[in-house]
């Protein structure tokens, strides 16, 4: 009886997963904290992975294979982007489908594995590593490819651009 709740939820969890990042993916003012920030998580995570996965080099191909799949992707989606420099700041509005795409294949696979630990846990059977399987290390590859190159480009969009002056209001007694 448990499985079946739990399948019926999964697909309630990932709906509100996918429309949360709906919203998350609009429109959003740049602030280059958050840029470097983004970058410097996704490099950490890579980096942390390649480090659990050293030595099992099929694992270290897919999370670079992943890393530079996610790259290309990042590069497209920042061409696809809405970058706006107005007066009351910058912004940018992320190409939601490529958005969407890397991170729902990266939450479905901790969902798959989380739904892999519960079968394991009532069989009695040991759980295999995460990374044994590449198609884990490839997701977070994708993921921080992705995210990273993304950051990277926006924070080299932020140094090409001066800020736009707001336009003086007569009426605005400070």
């Amino acid at each position: 009886m448990t499985t079946l709740v739990l399948l019926l939820l999964v697909p309630l969890a990932v709906w509100r997963i996918y429309s949360r990042l709906k919203v998350v993916l609009g429109r959003t003012k740049s602030e280059l904290w958050r840029h470097y920030a983004t970058l410097a998580v996704m490099v950490g995570m890579v980096l942390a992975v390649a480090v659990q996965v050293f030595g099992n080099w099929i694992a270290m191909a897919a999370l670079a294979a992943g890393a530079v799949v996610g790259a290309l992707l990042g590069q497209r989606s920042i061409k696809r982007s809405r970058l706006e420099n107005r007066p009351d700041g910058f912004f940018y509005t992320q190409d939601r489908k490529l958005g969407l795409l890397v991170v729902m294949l990266f939450i479905s696979r901790l969902i798959h594995r989380l739904f892999e630990a519960y079968l394991h846990m009532h069989n009695g059977l040991p759980l295999t590593d995460f990374f044994d399987n590449p198609i884990s290390p490839w997701l977070f590859g994708l993921l921080g490819g992705f995210y990273g190159l993304y950051s990277w480009q926006l924070v080299q969009w932020r140094r090409t651009q001066k800020p736009v002056p707001r336009p003086i209001d007569i009426f605005d007694i400070k």
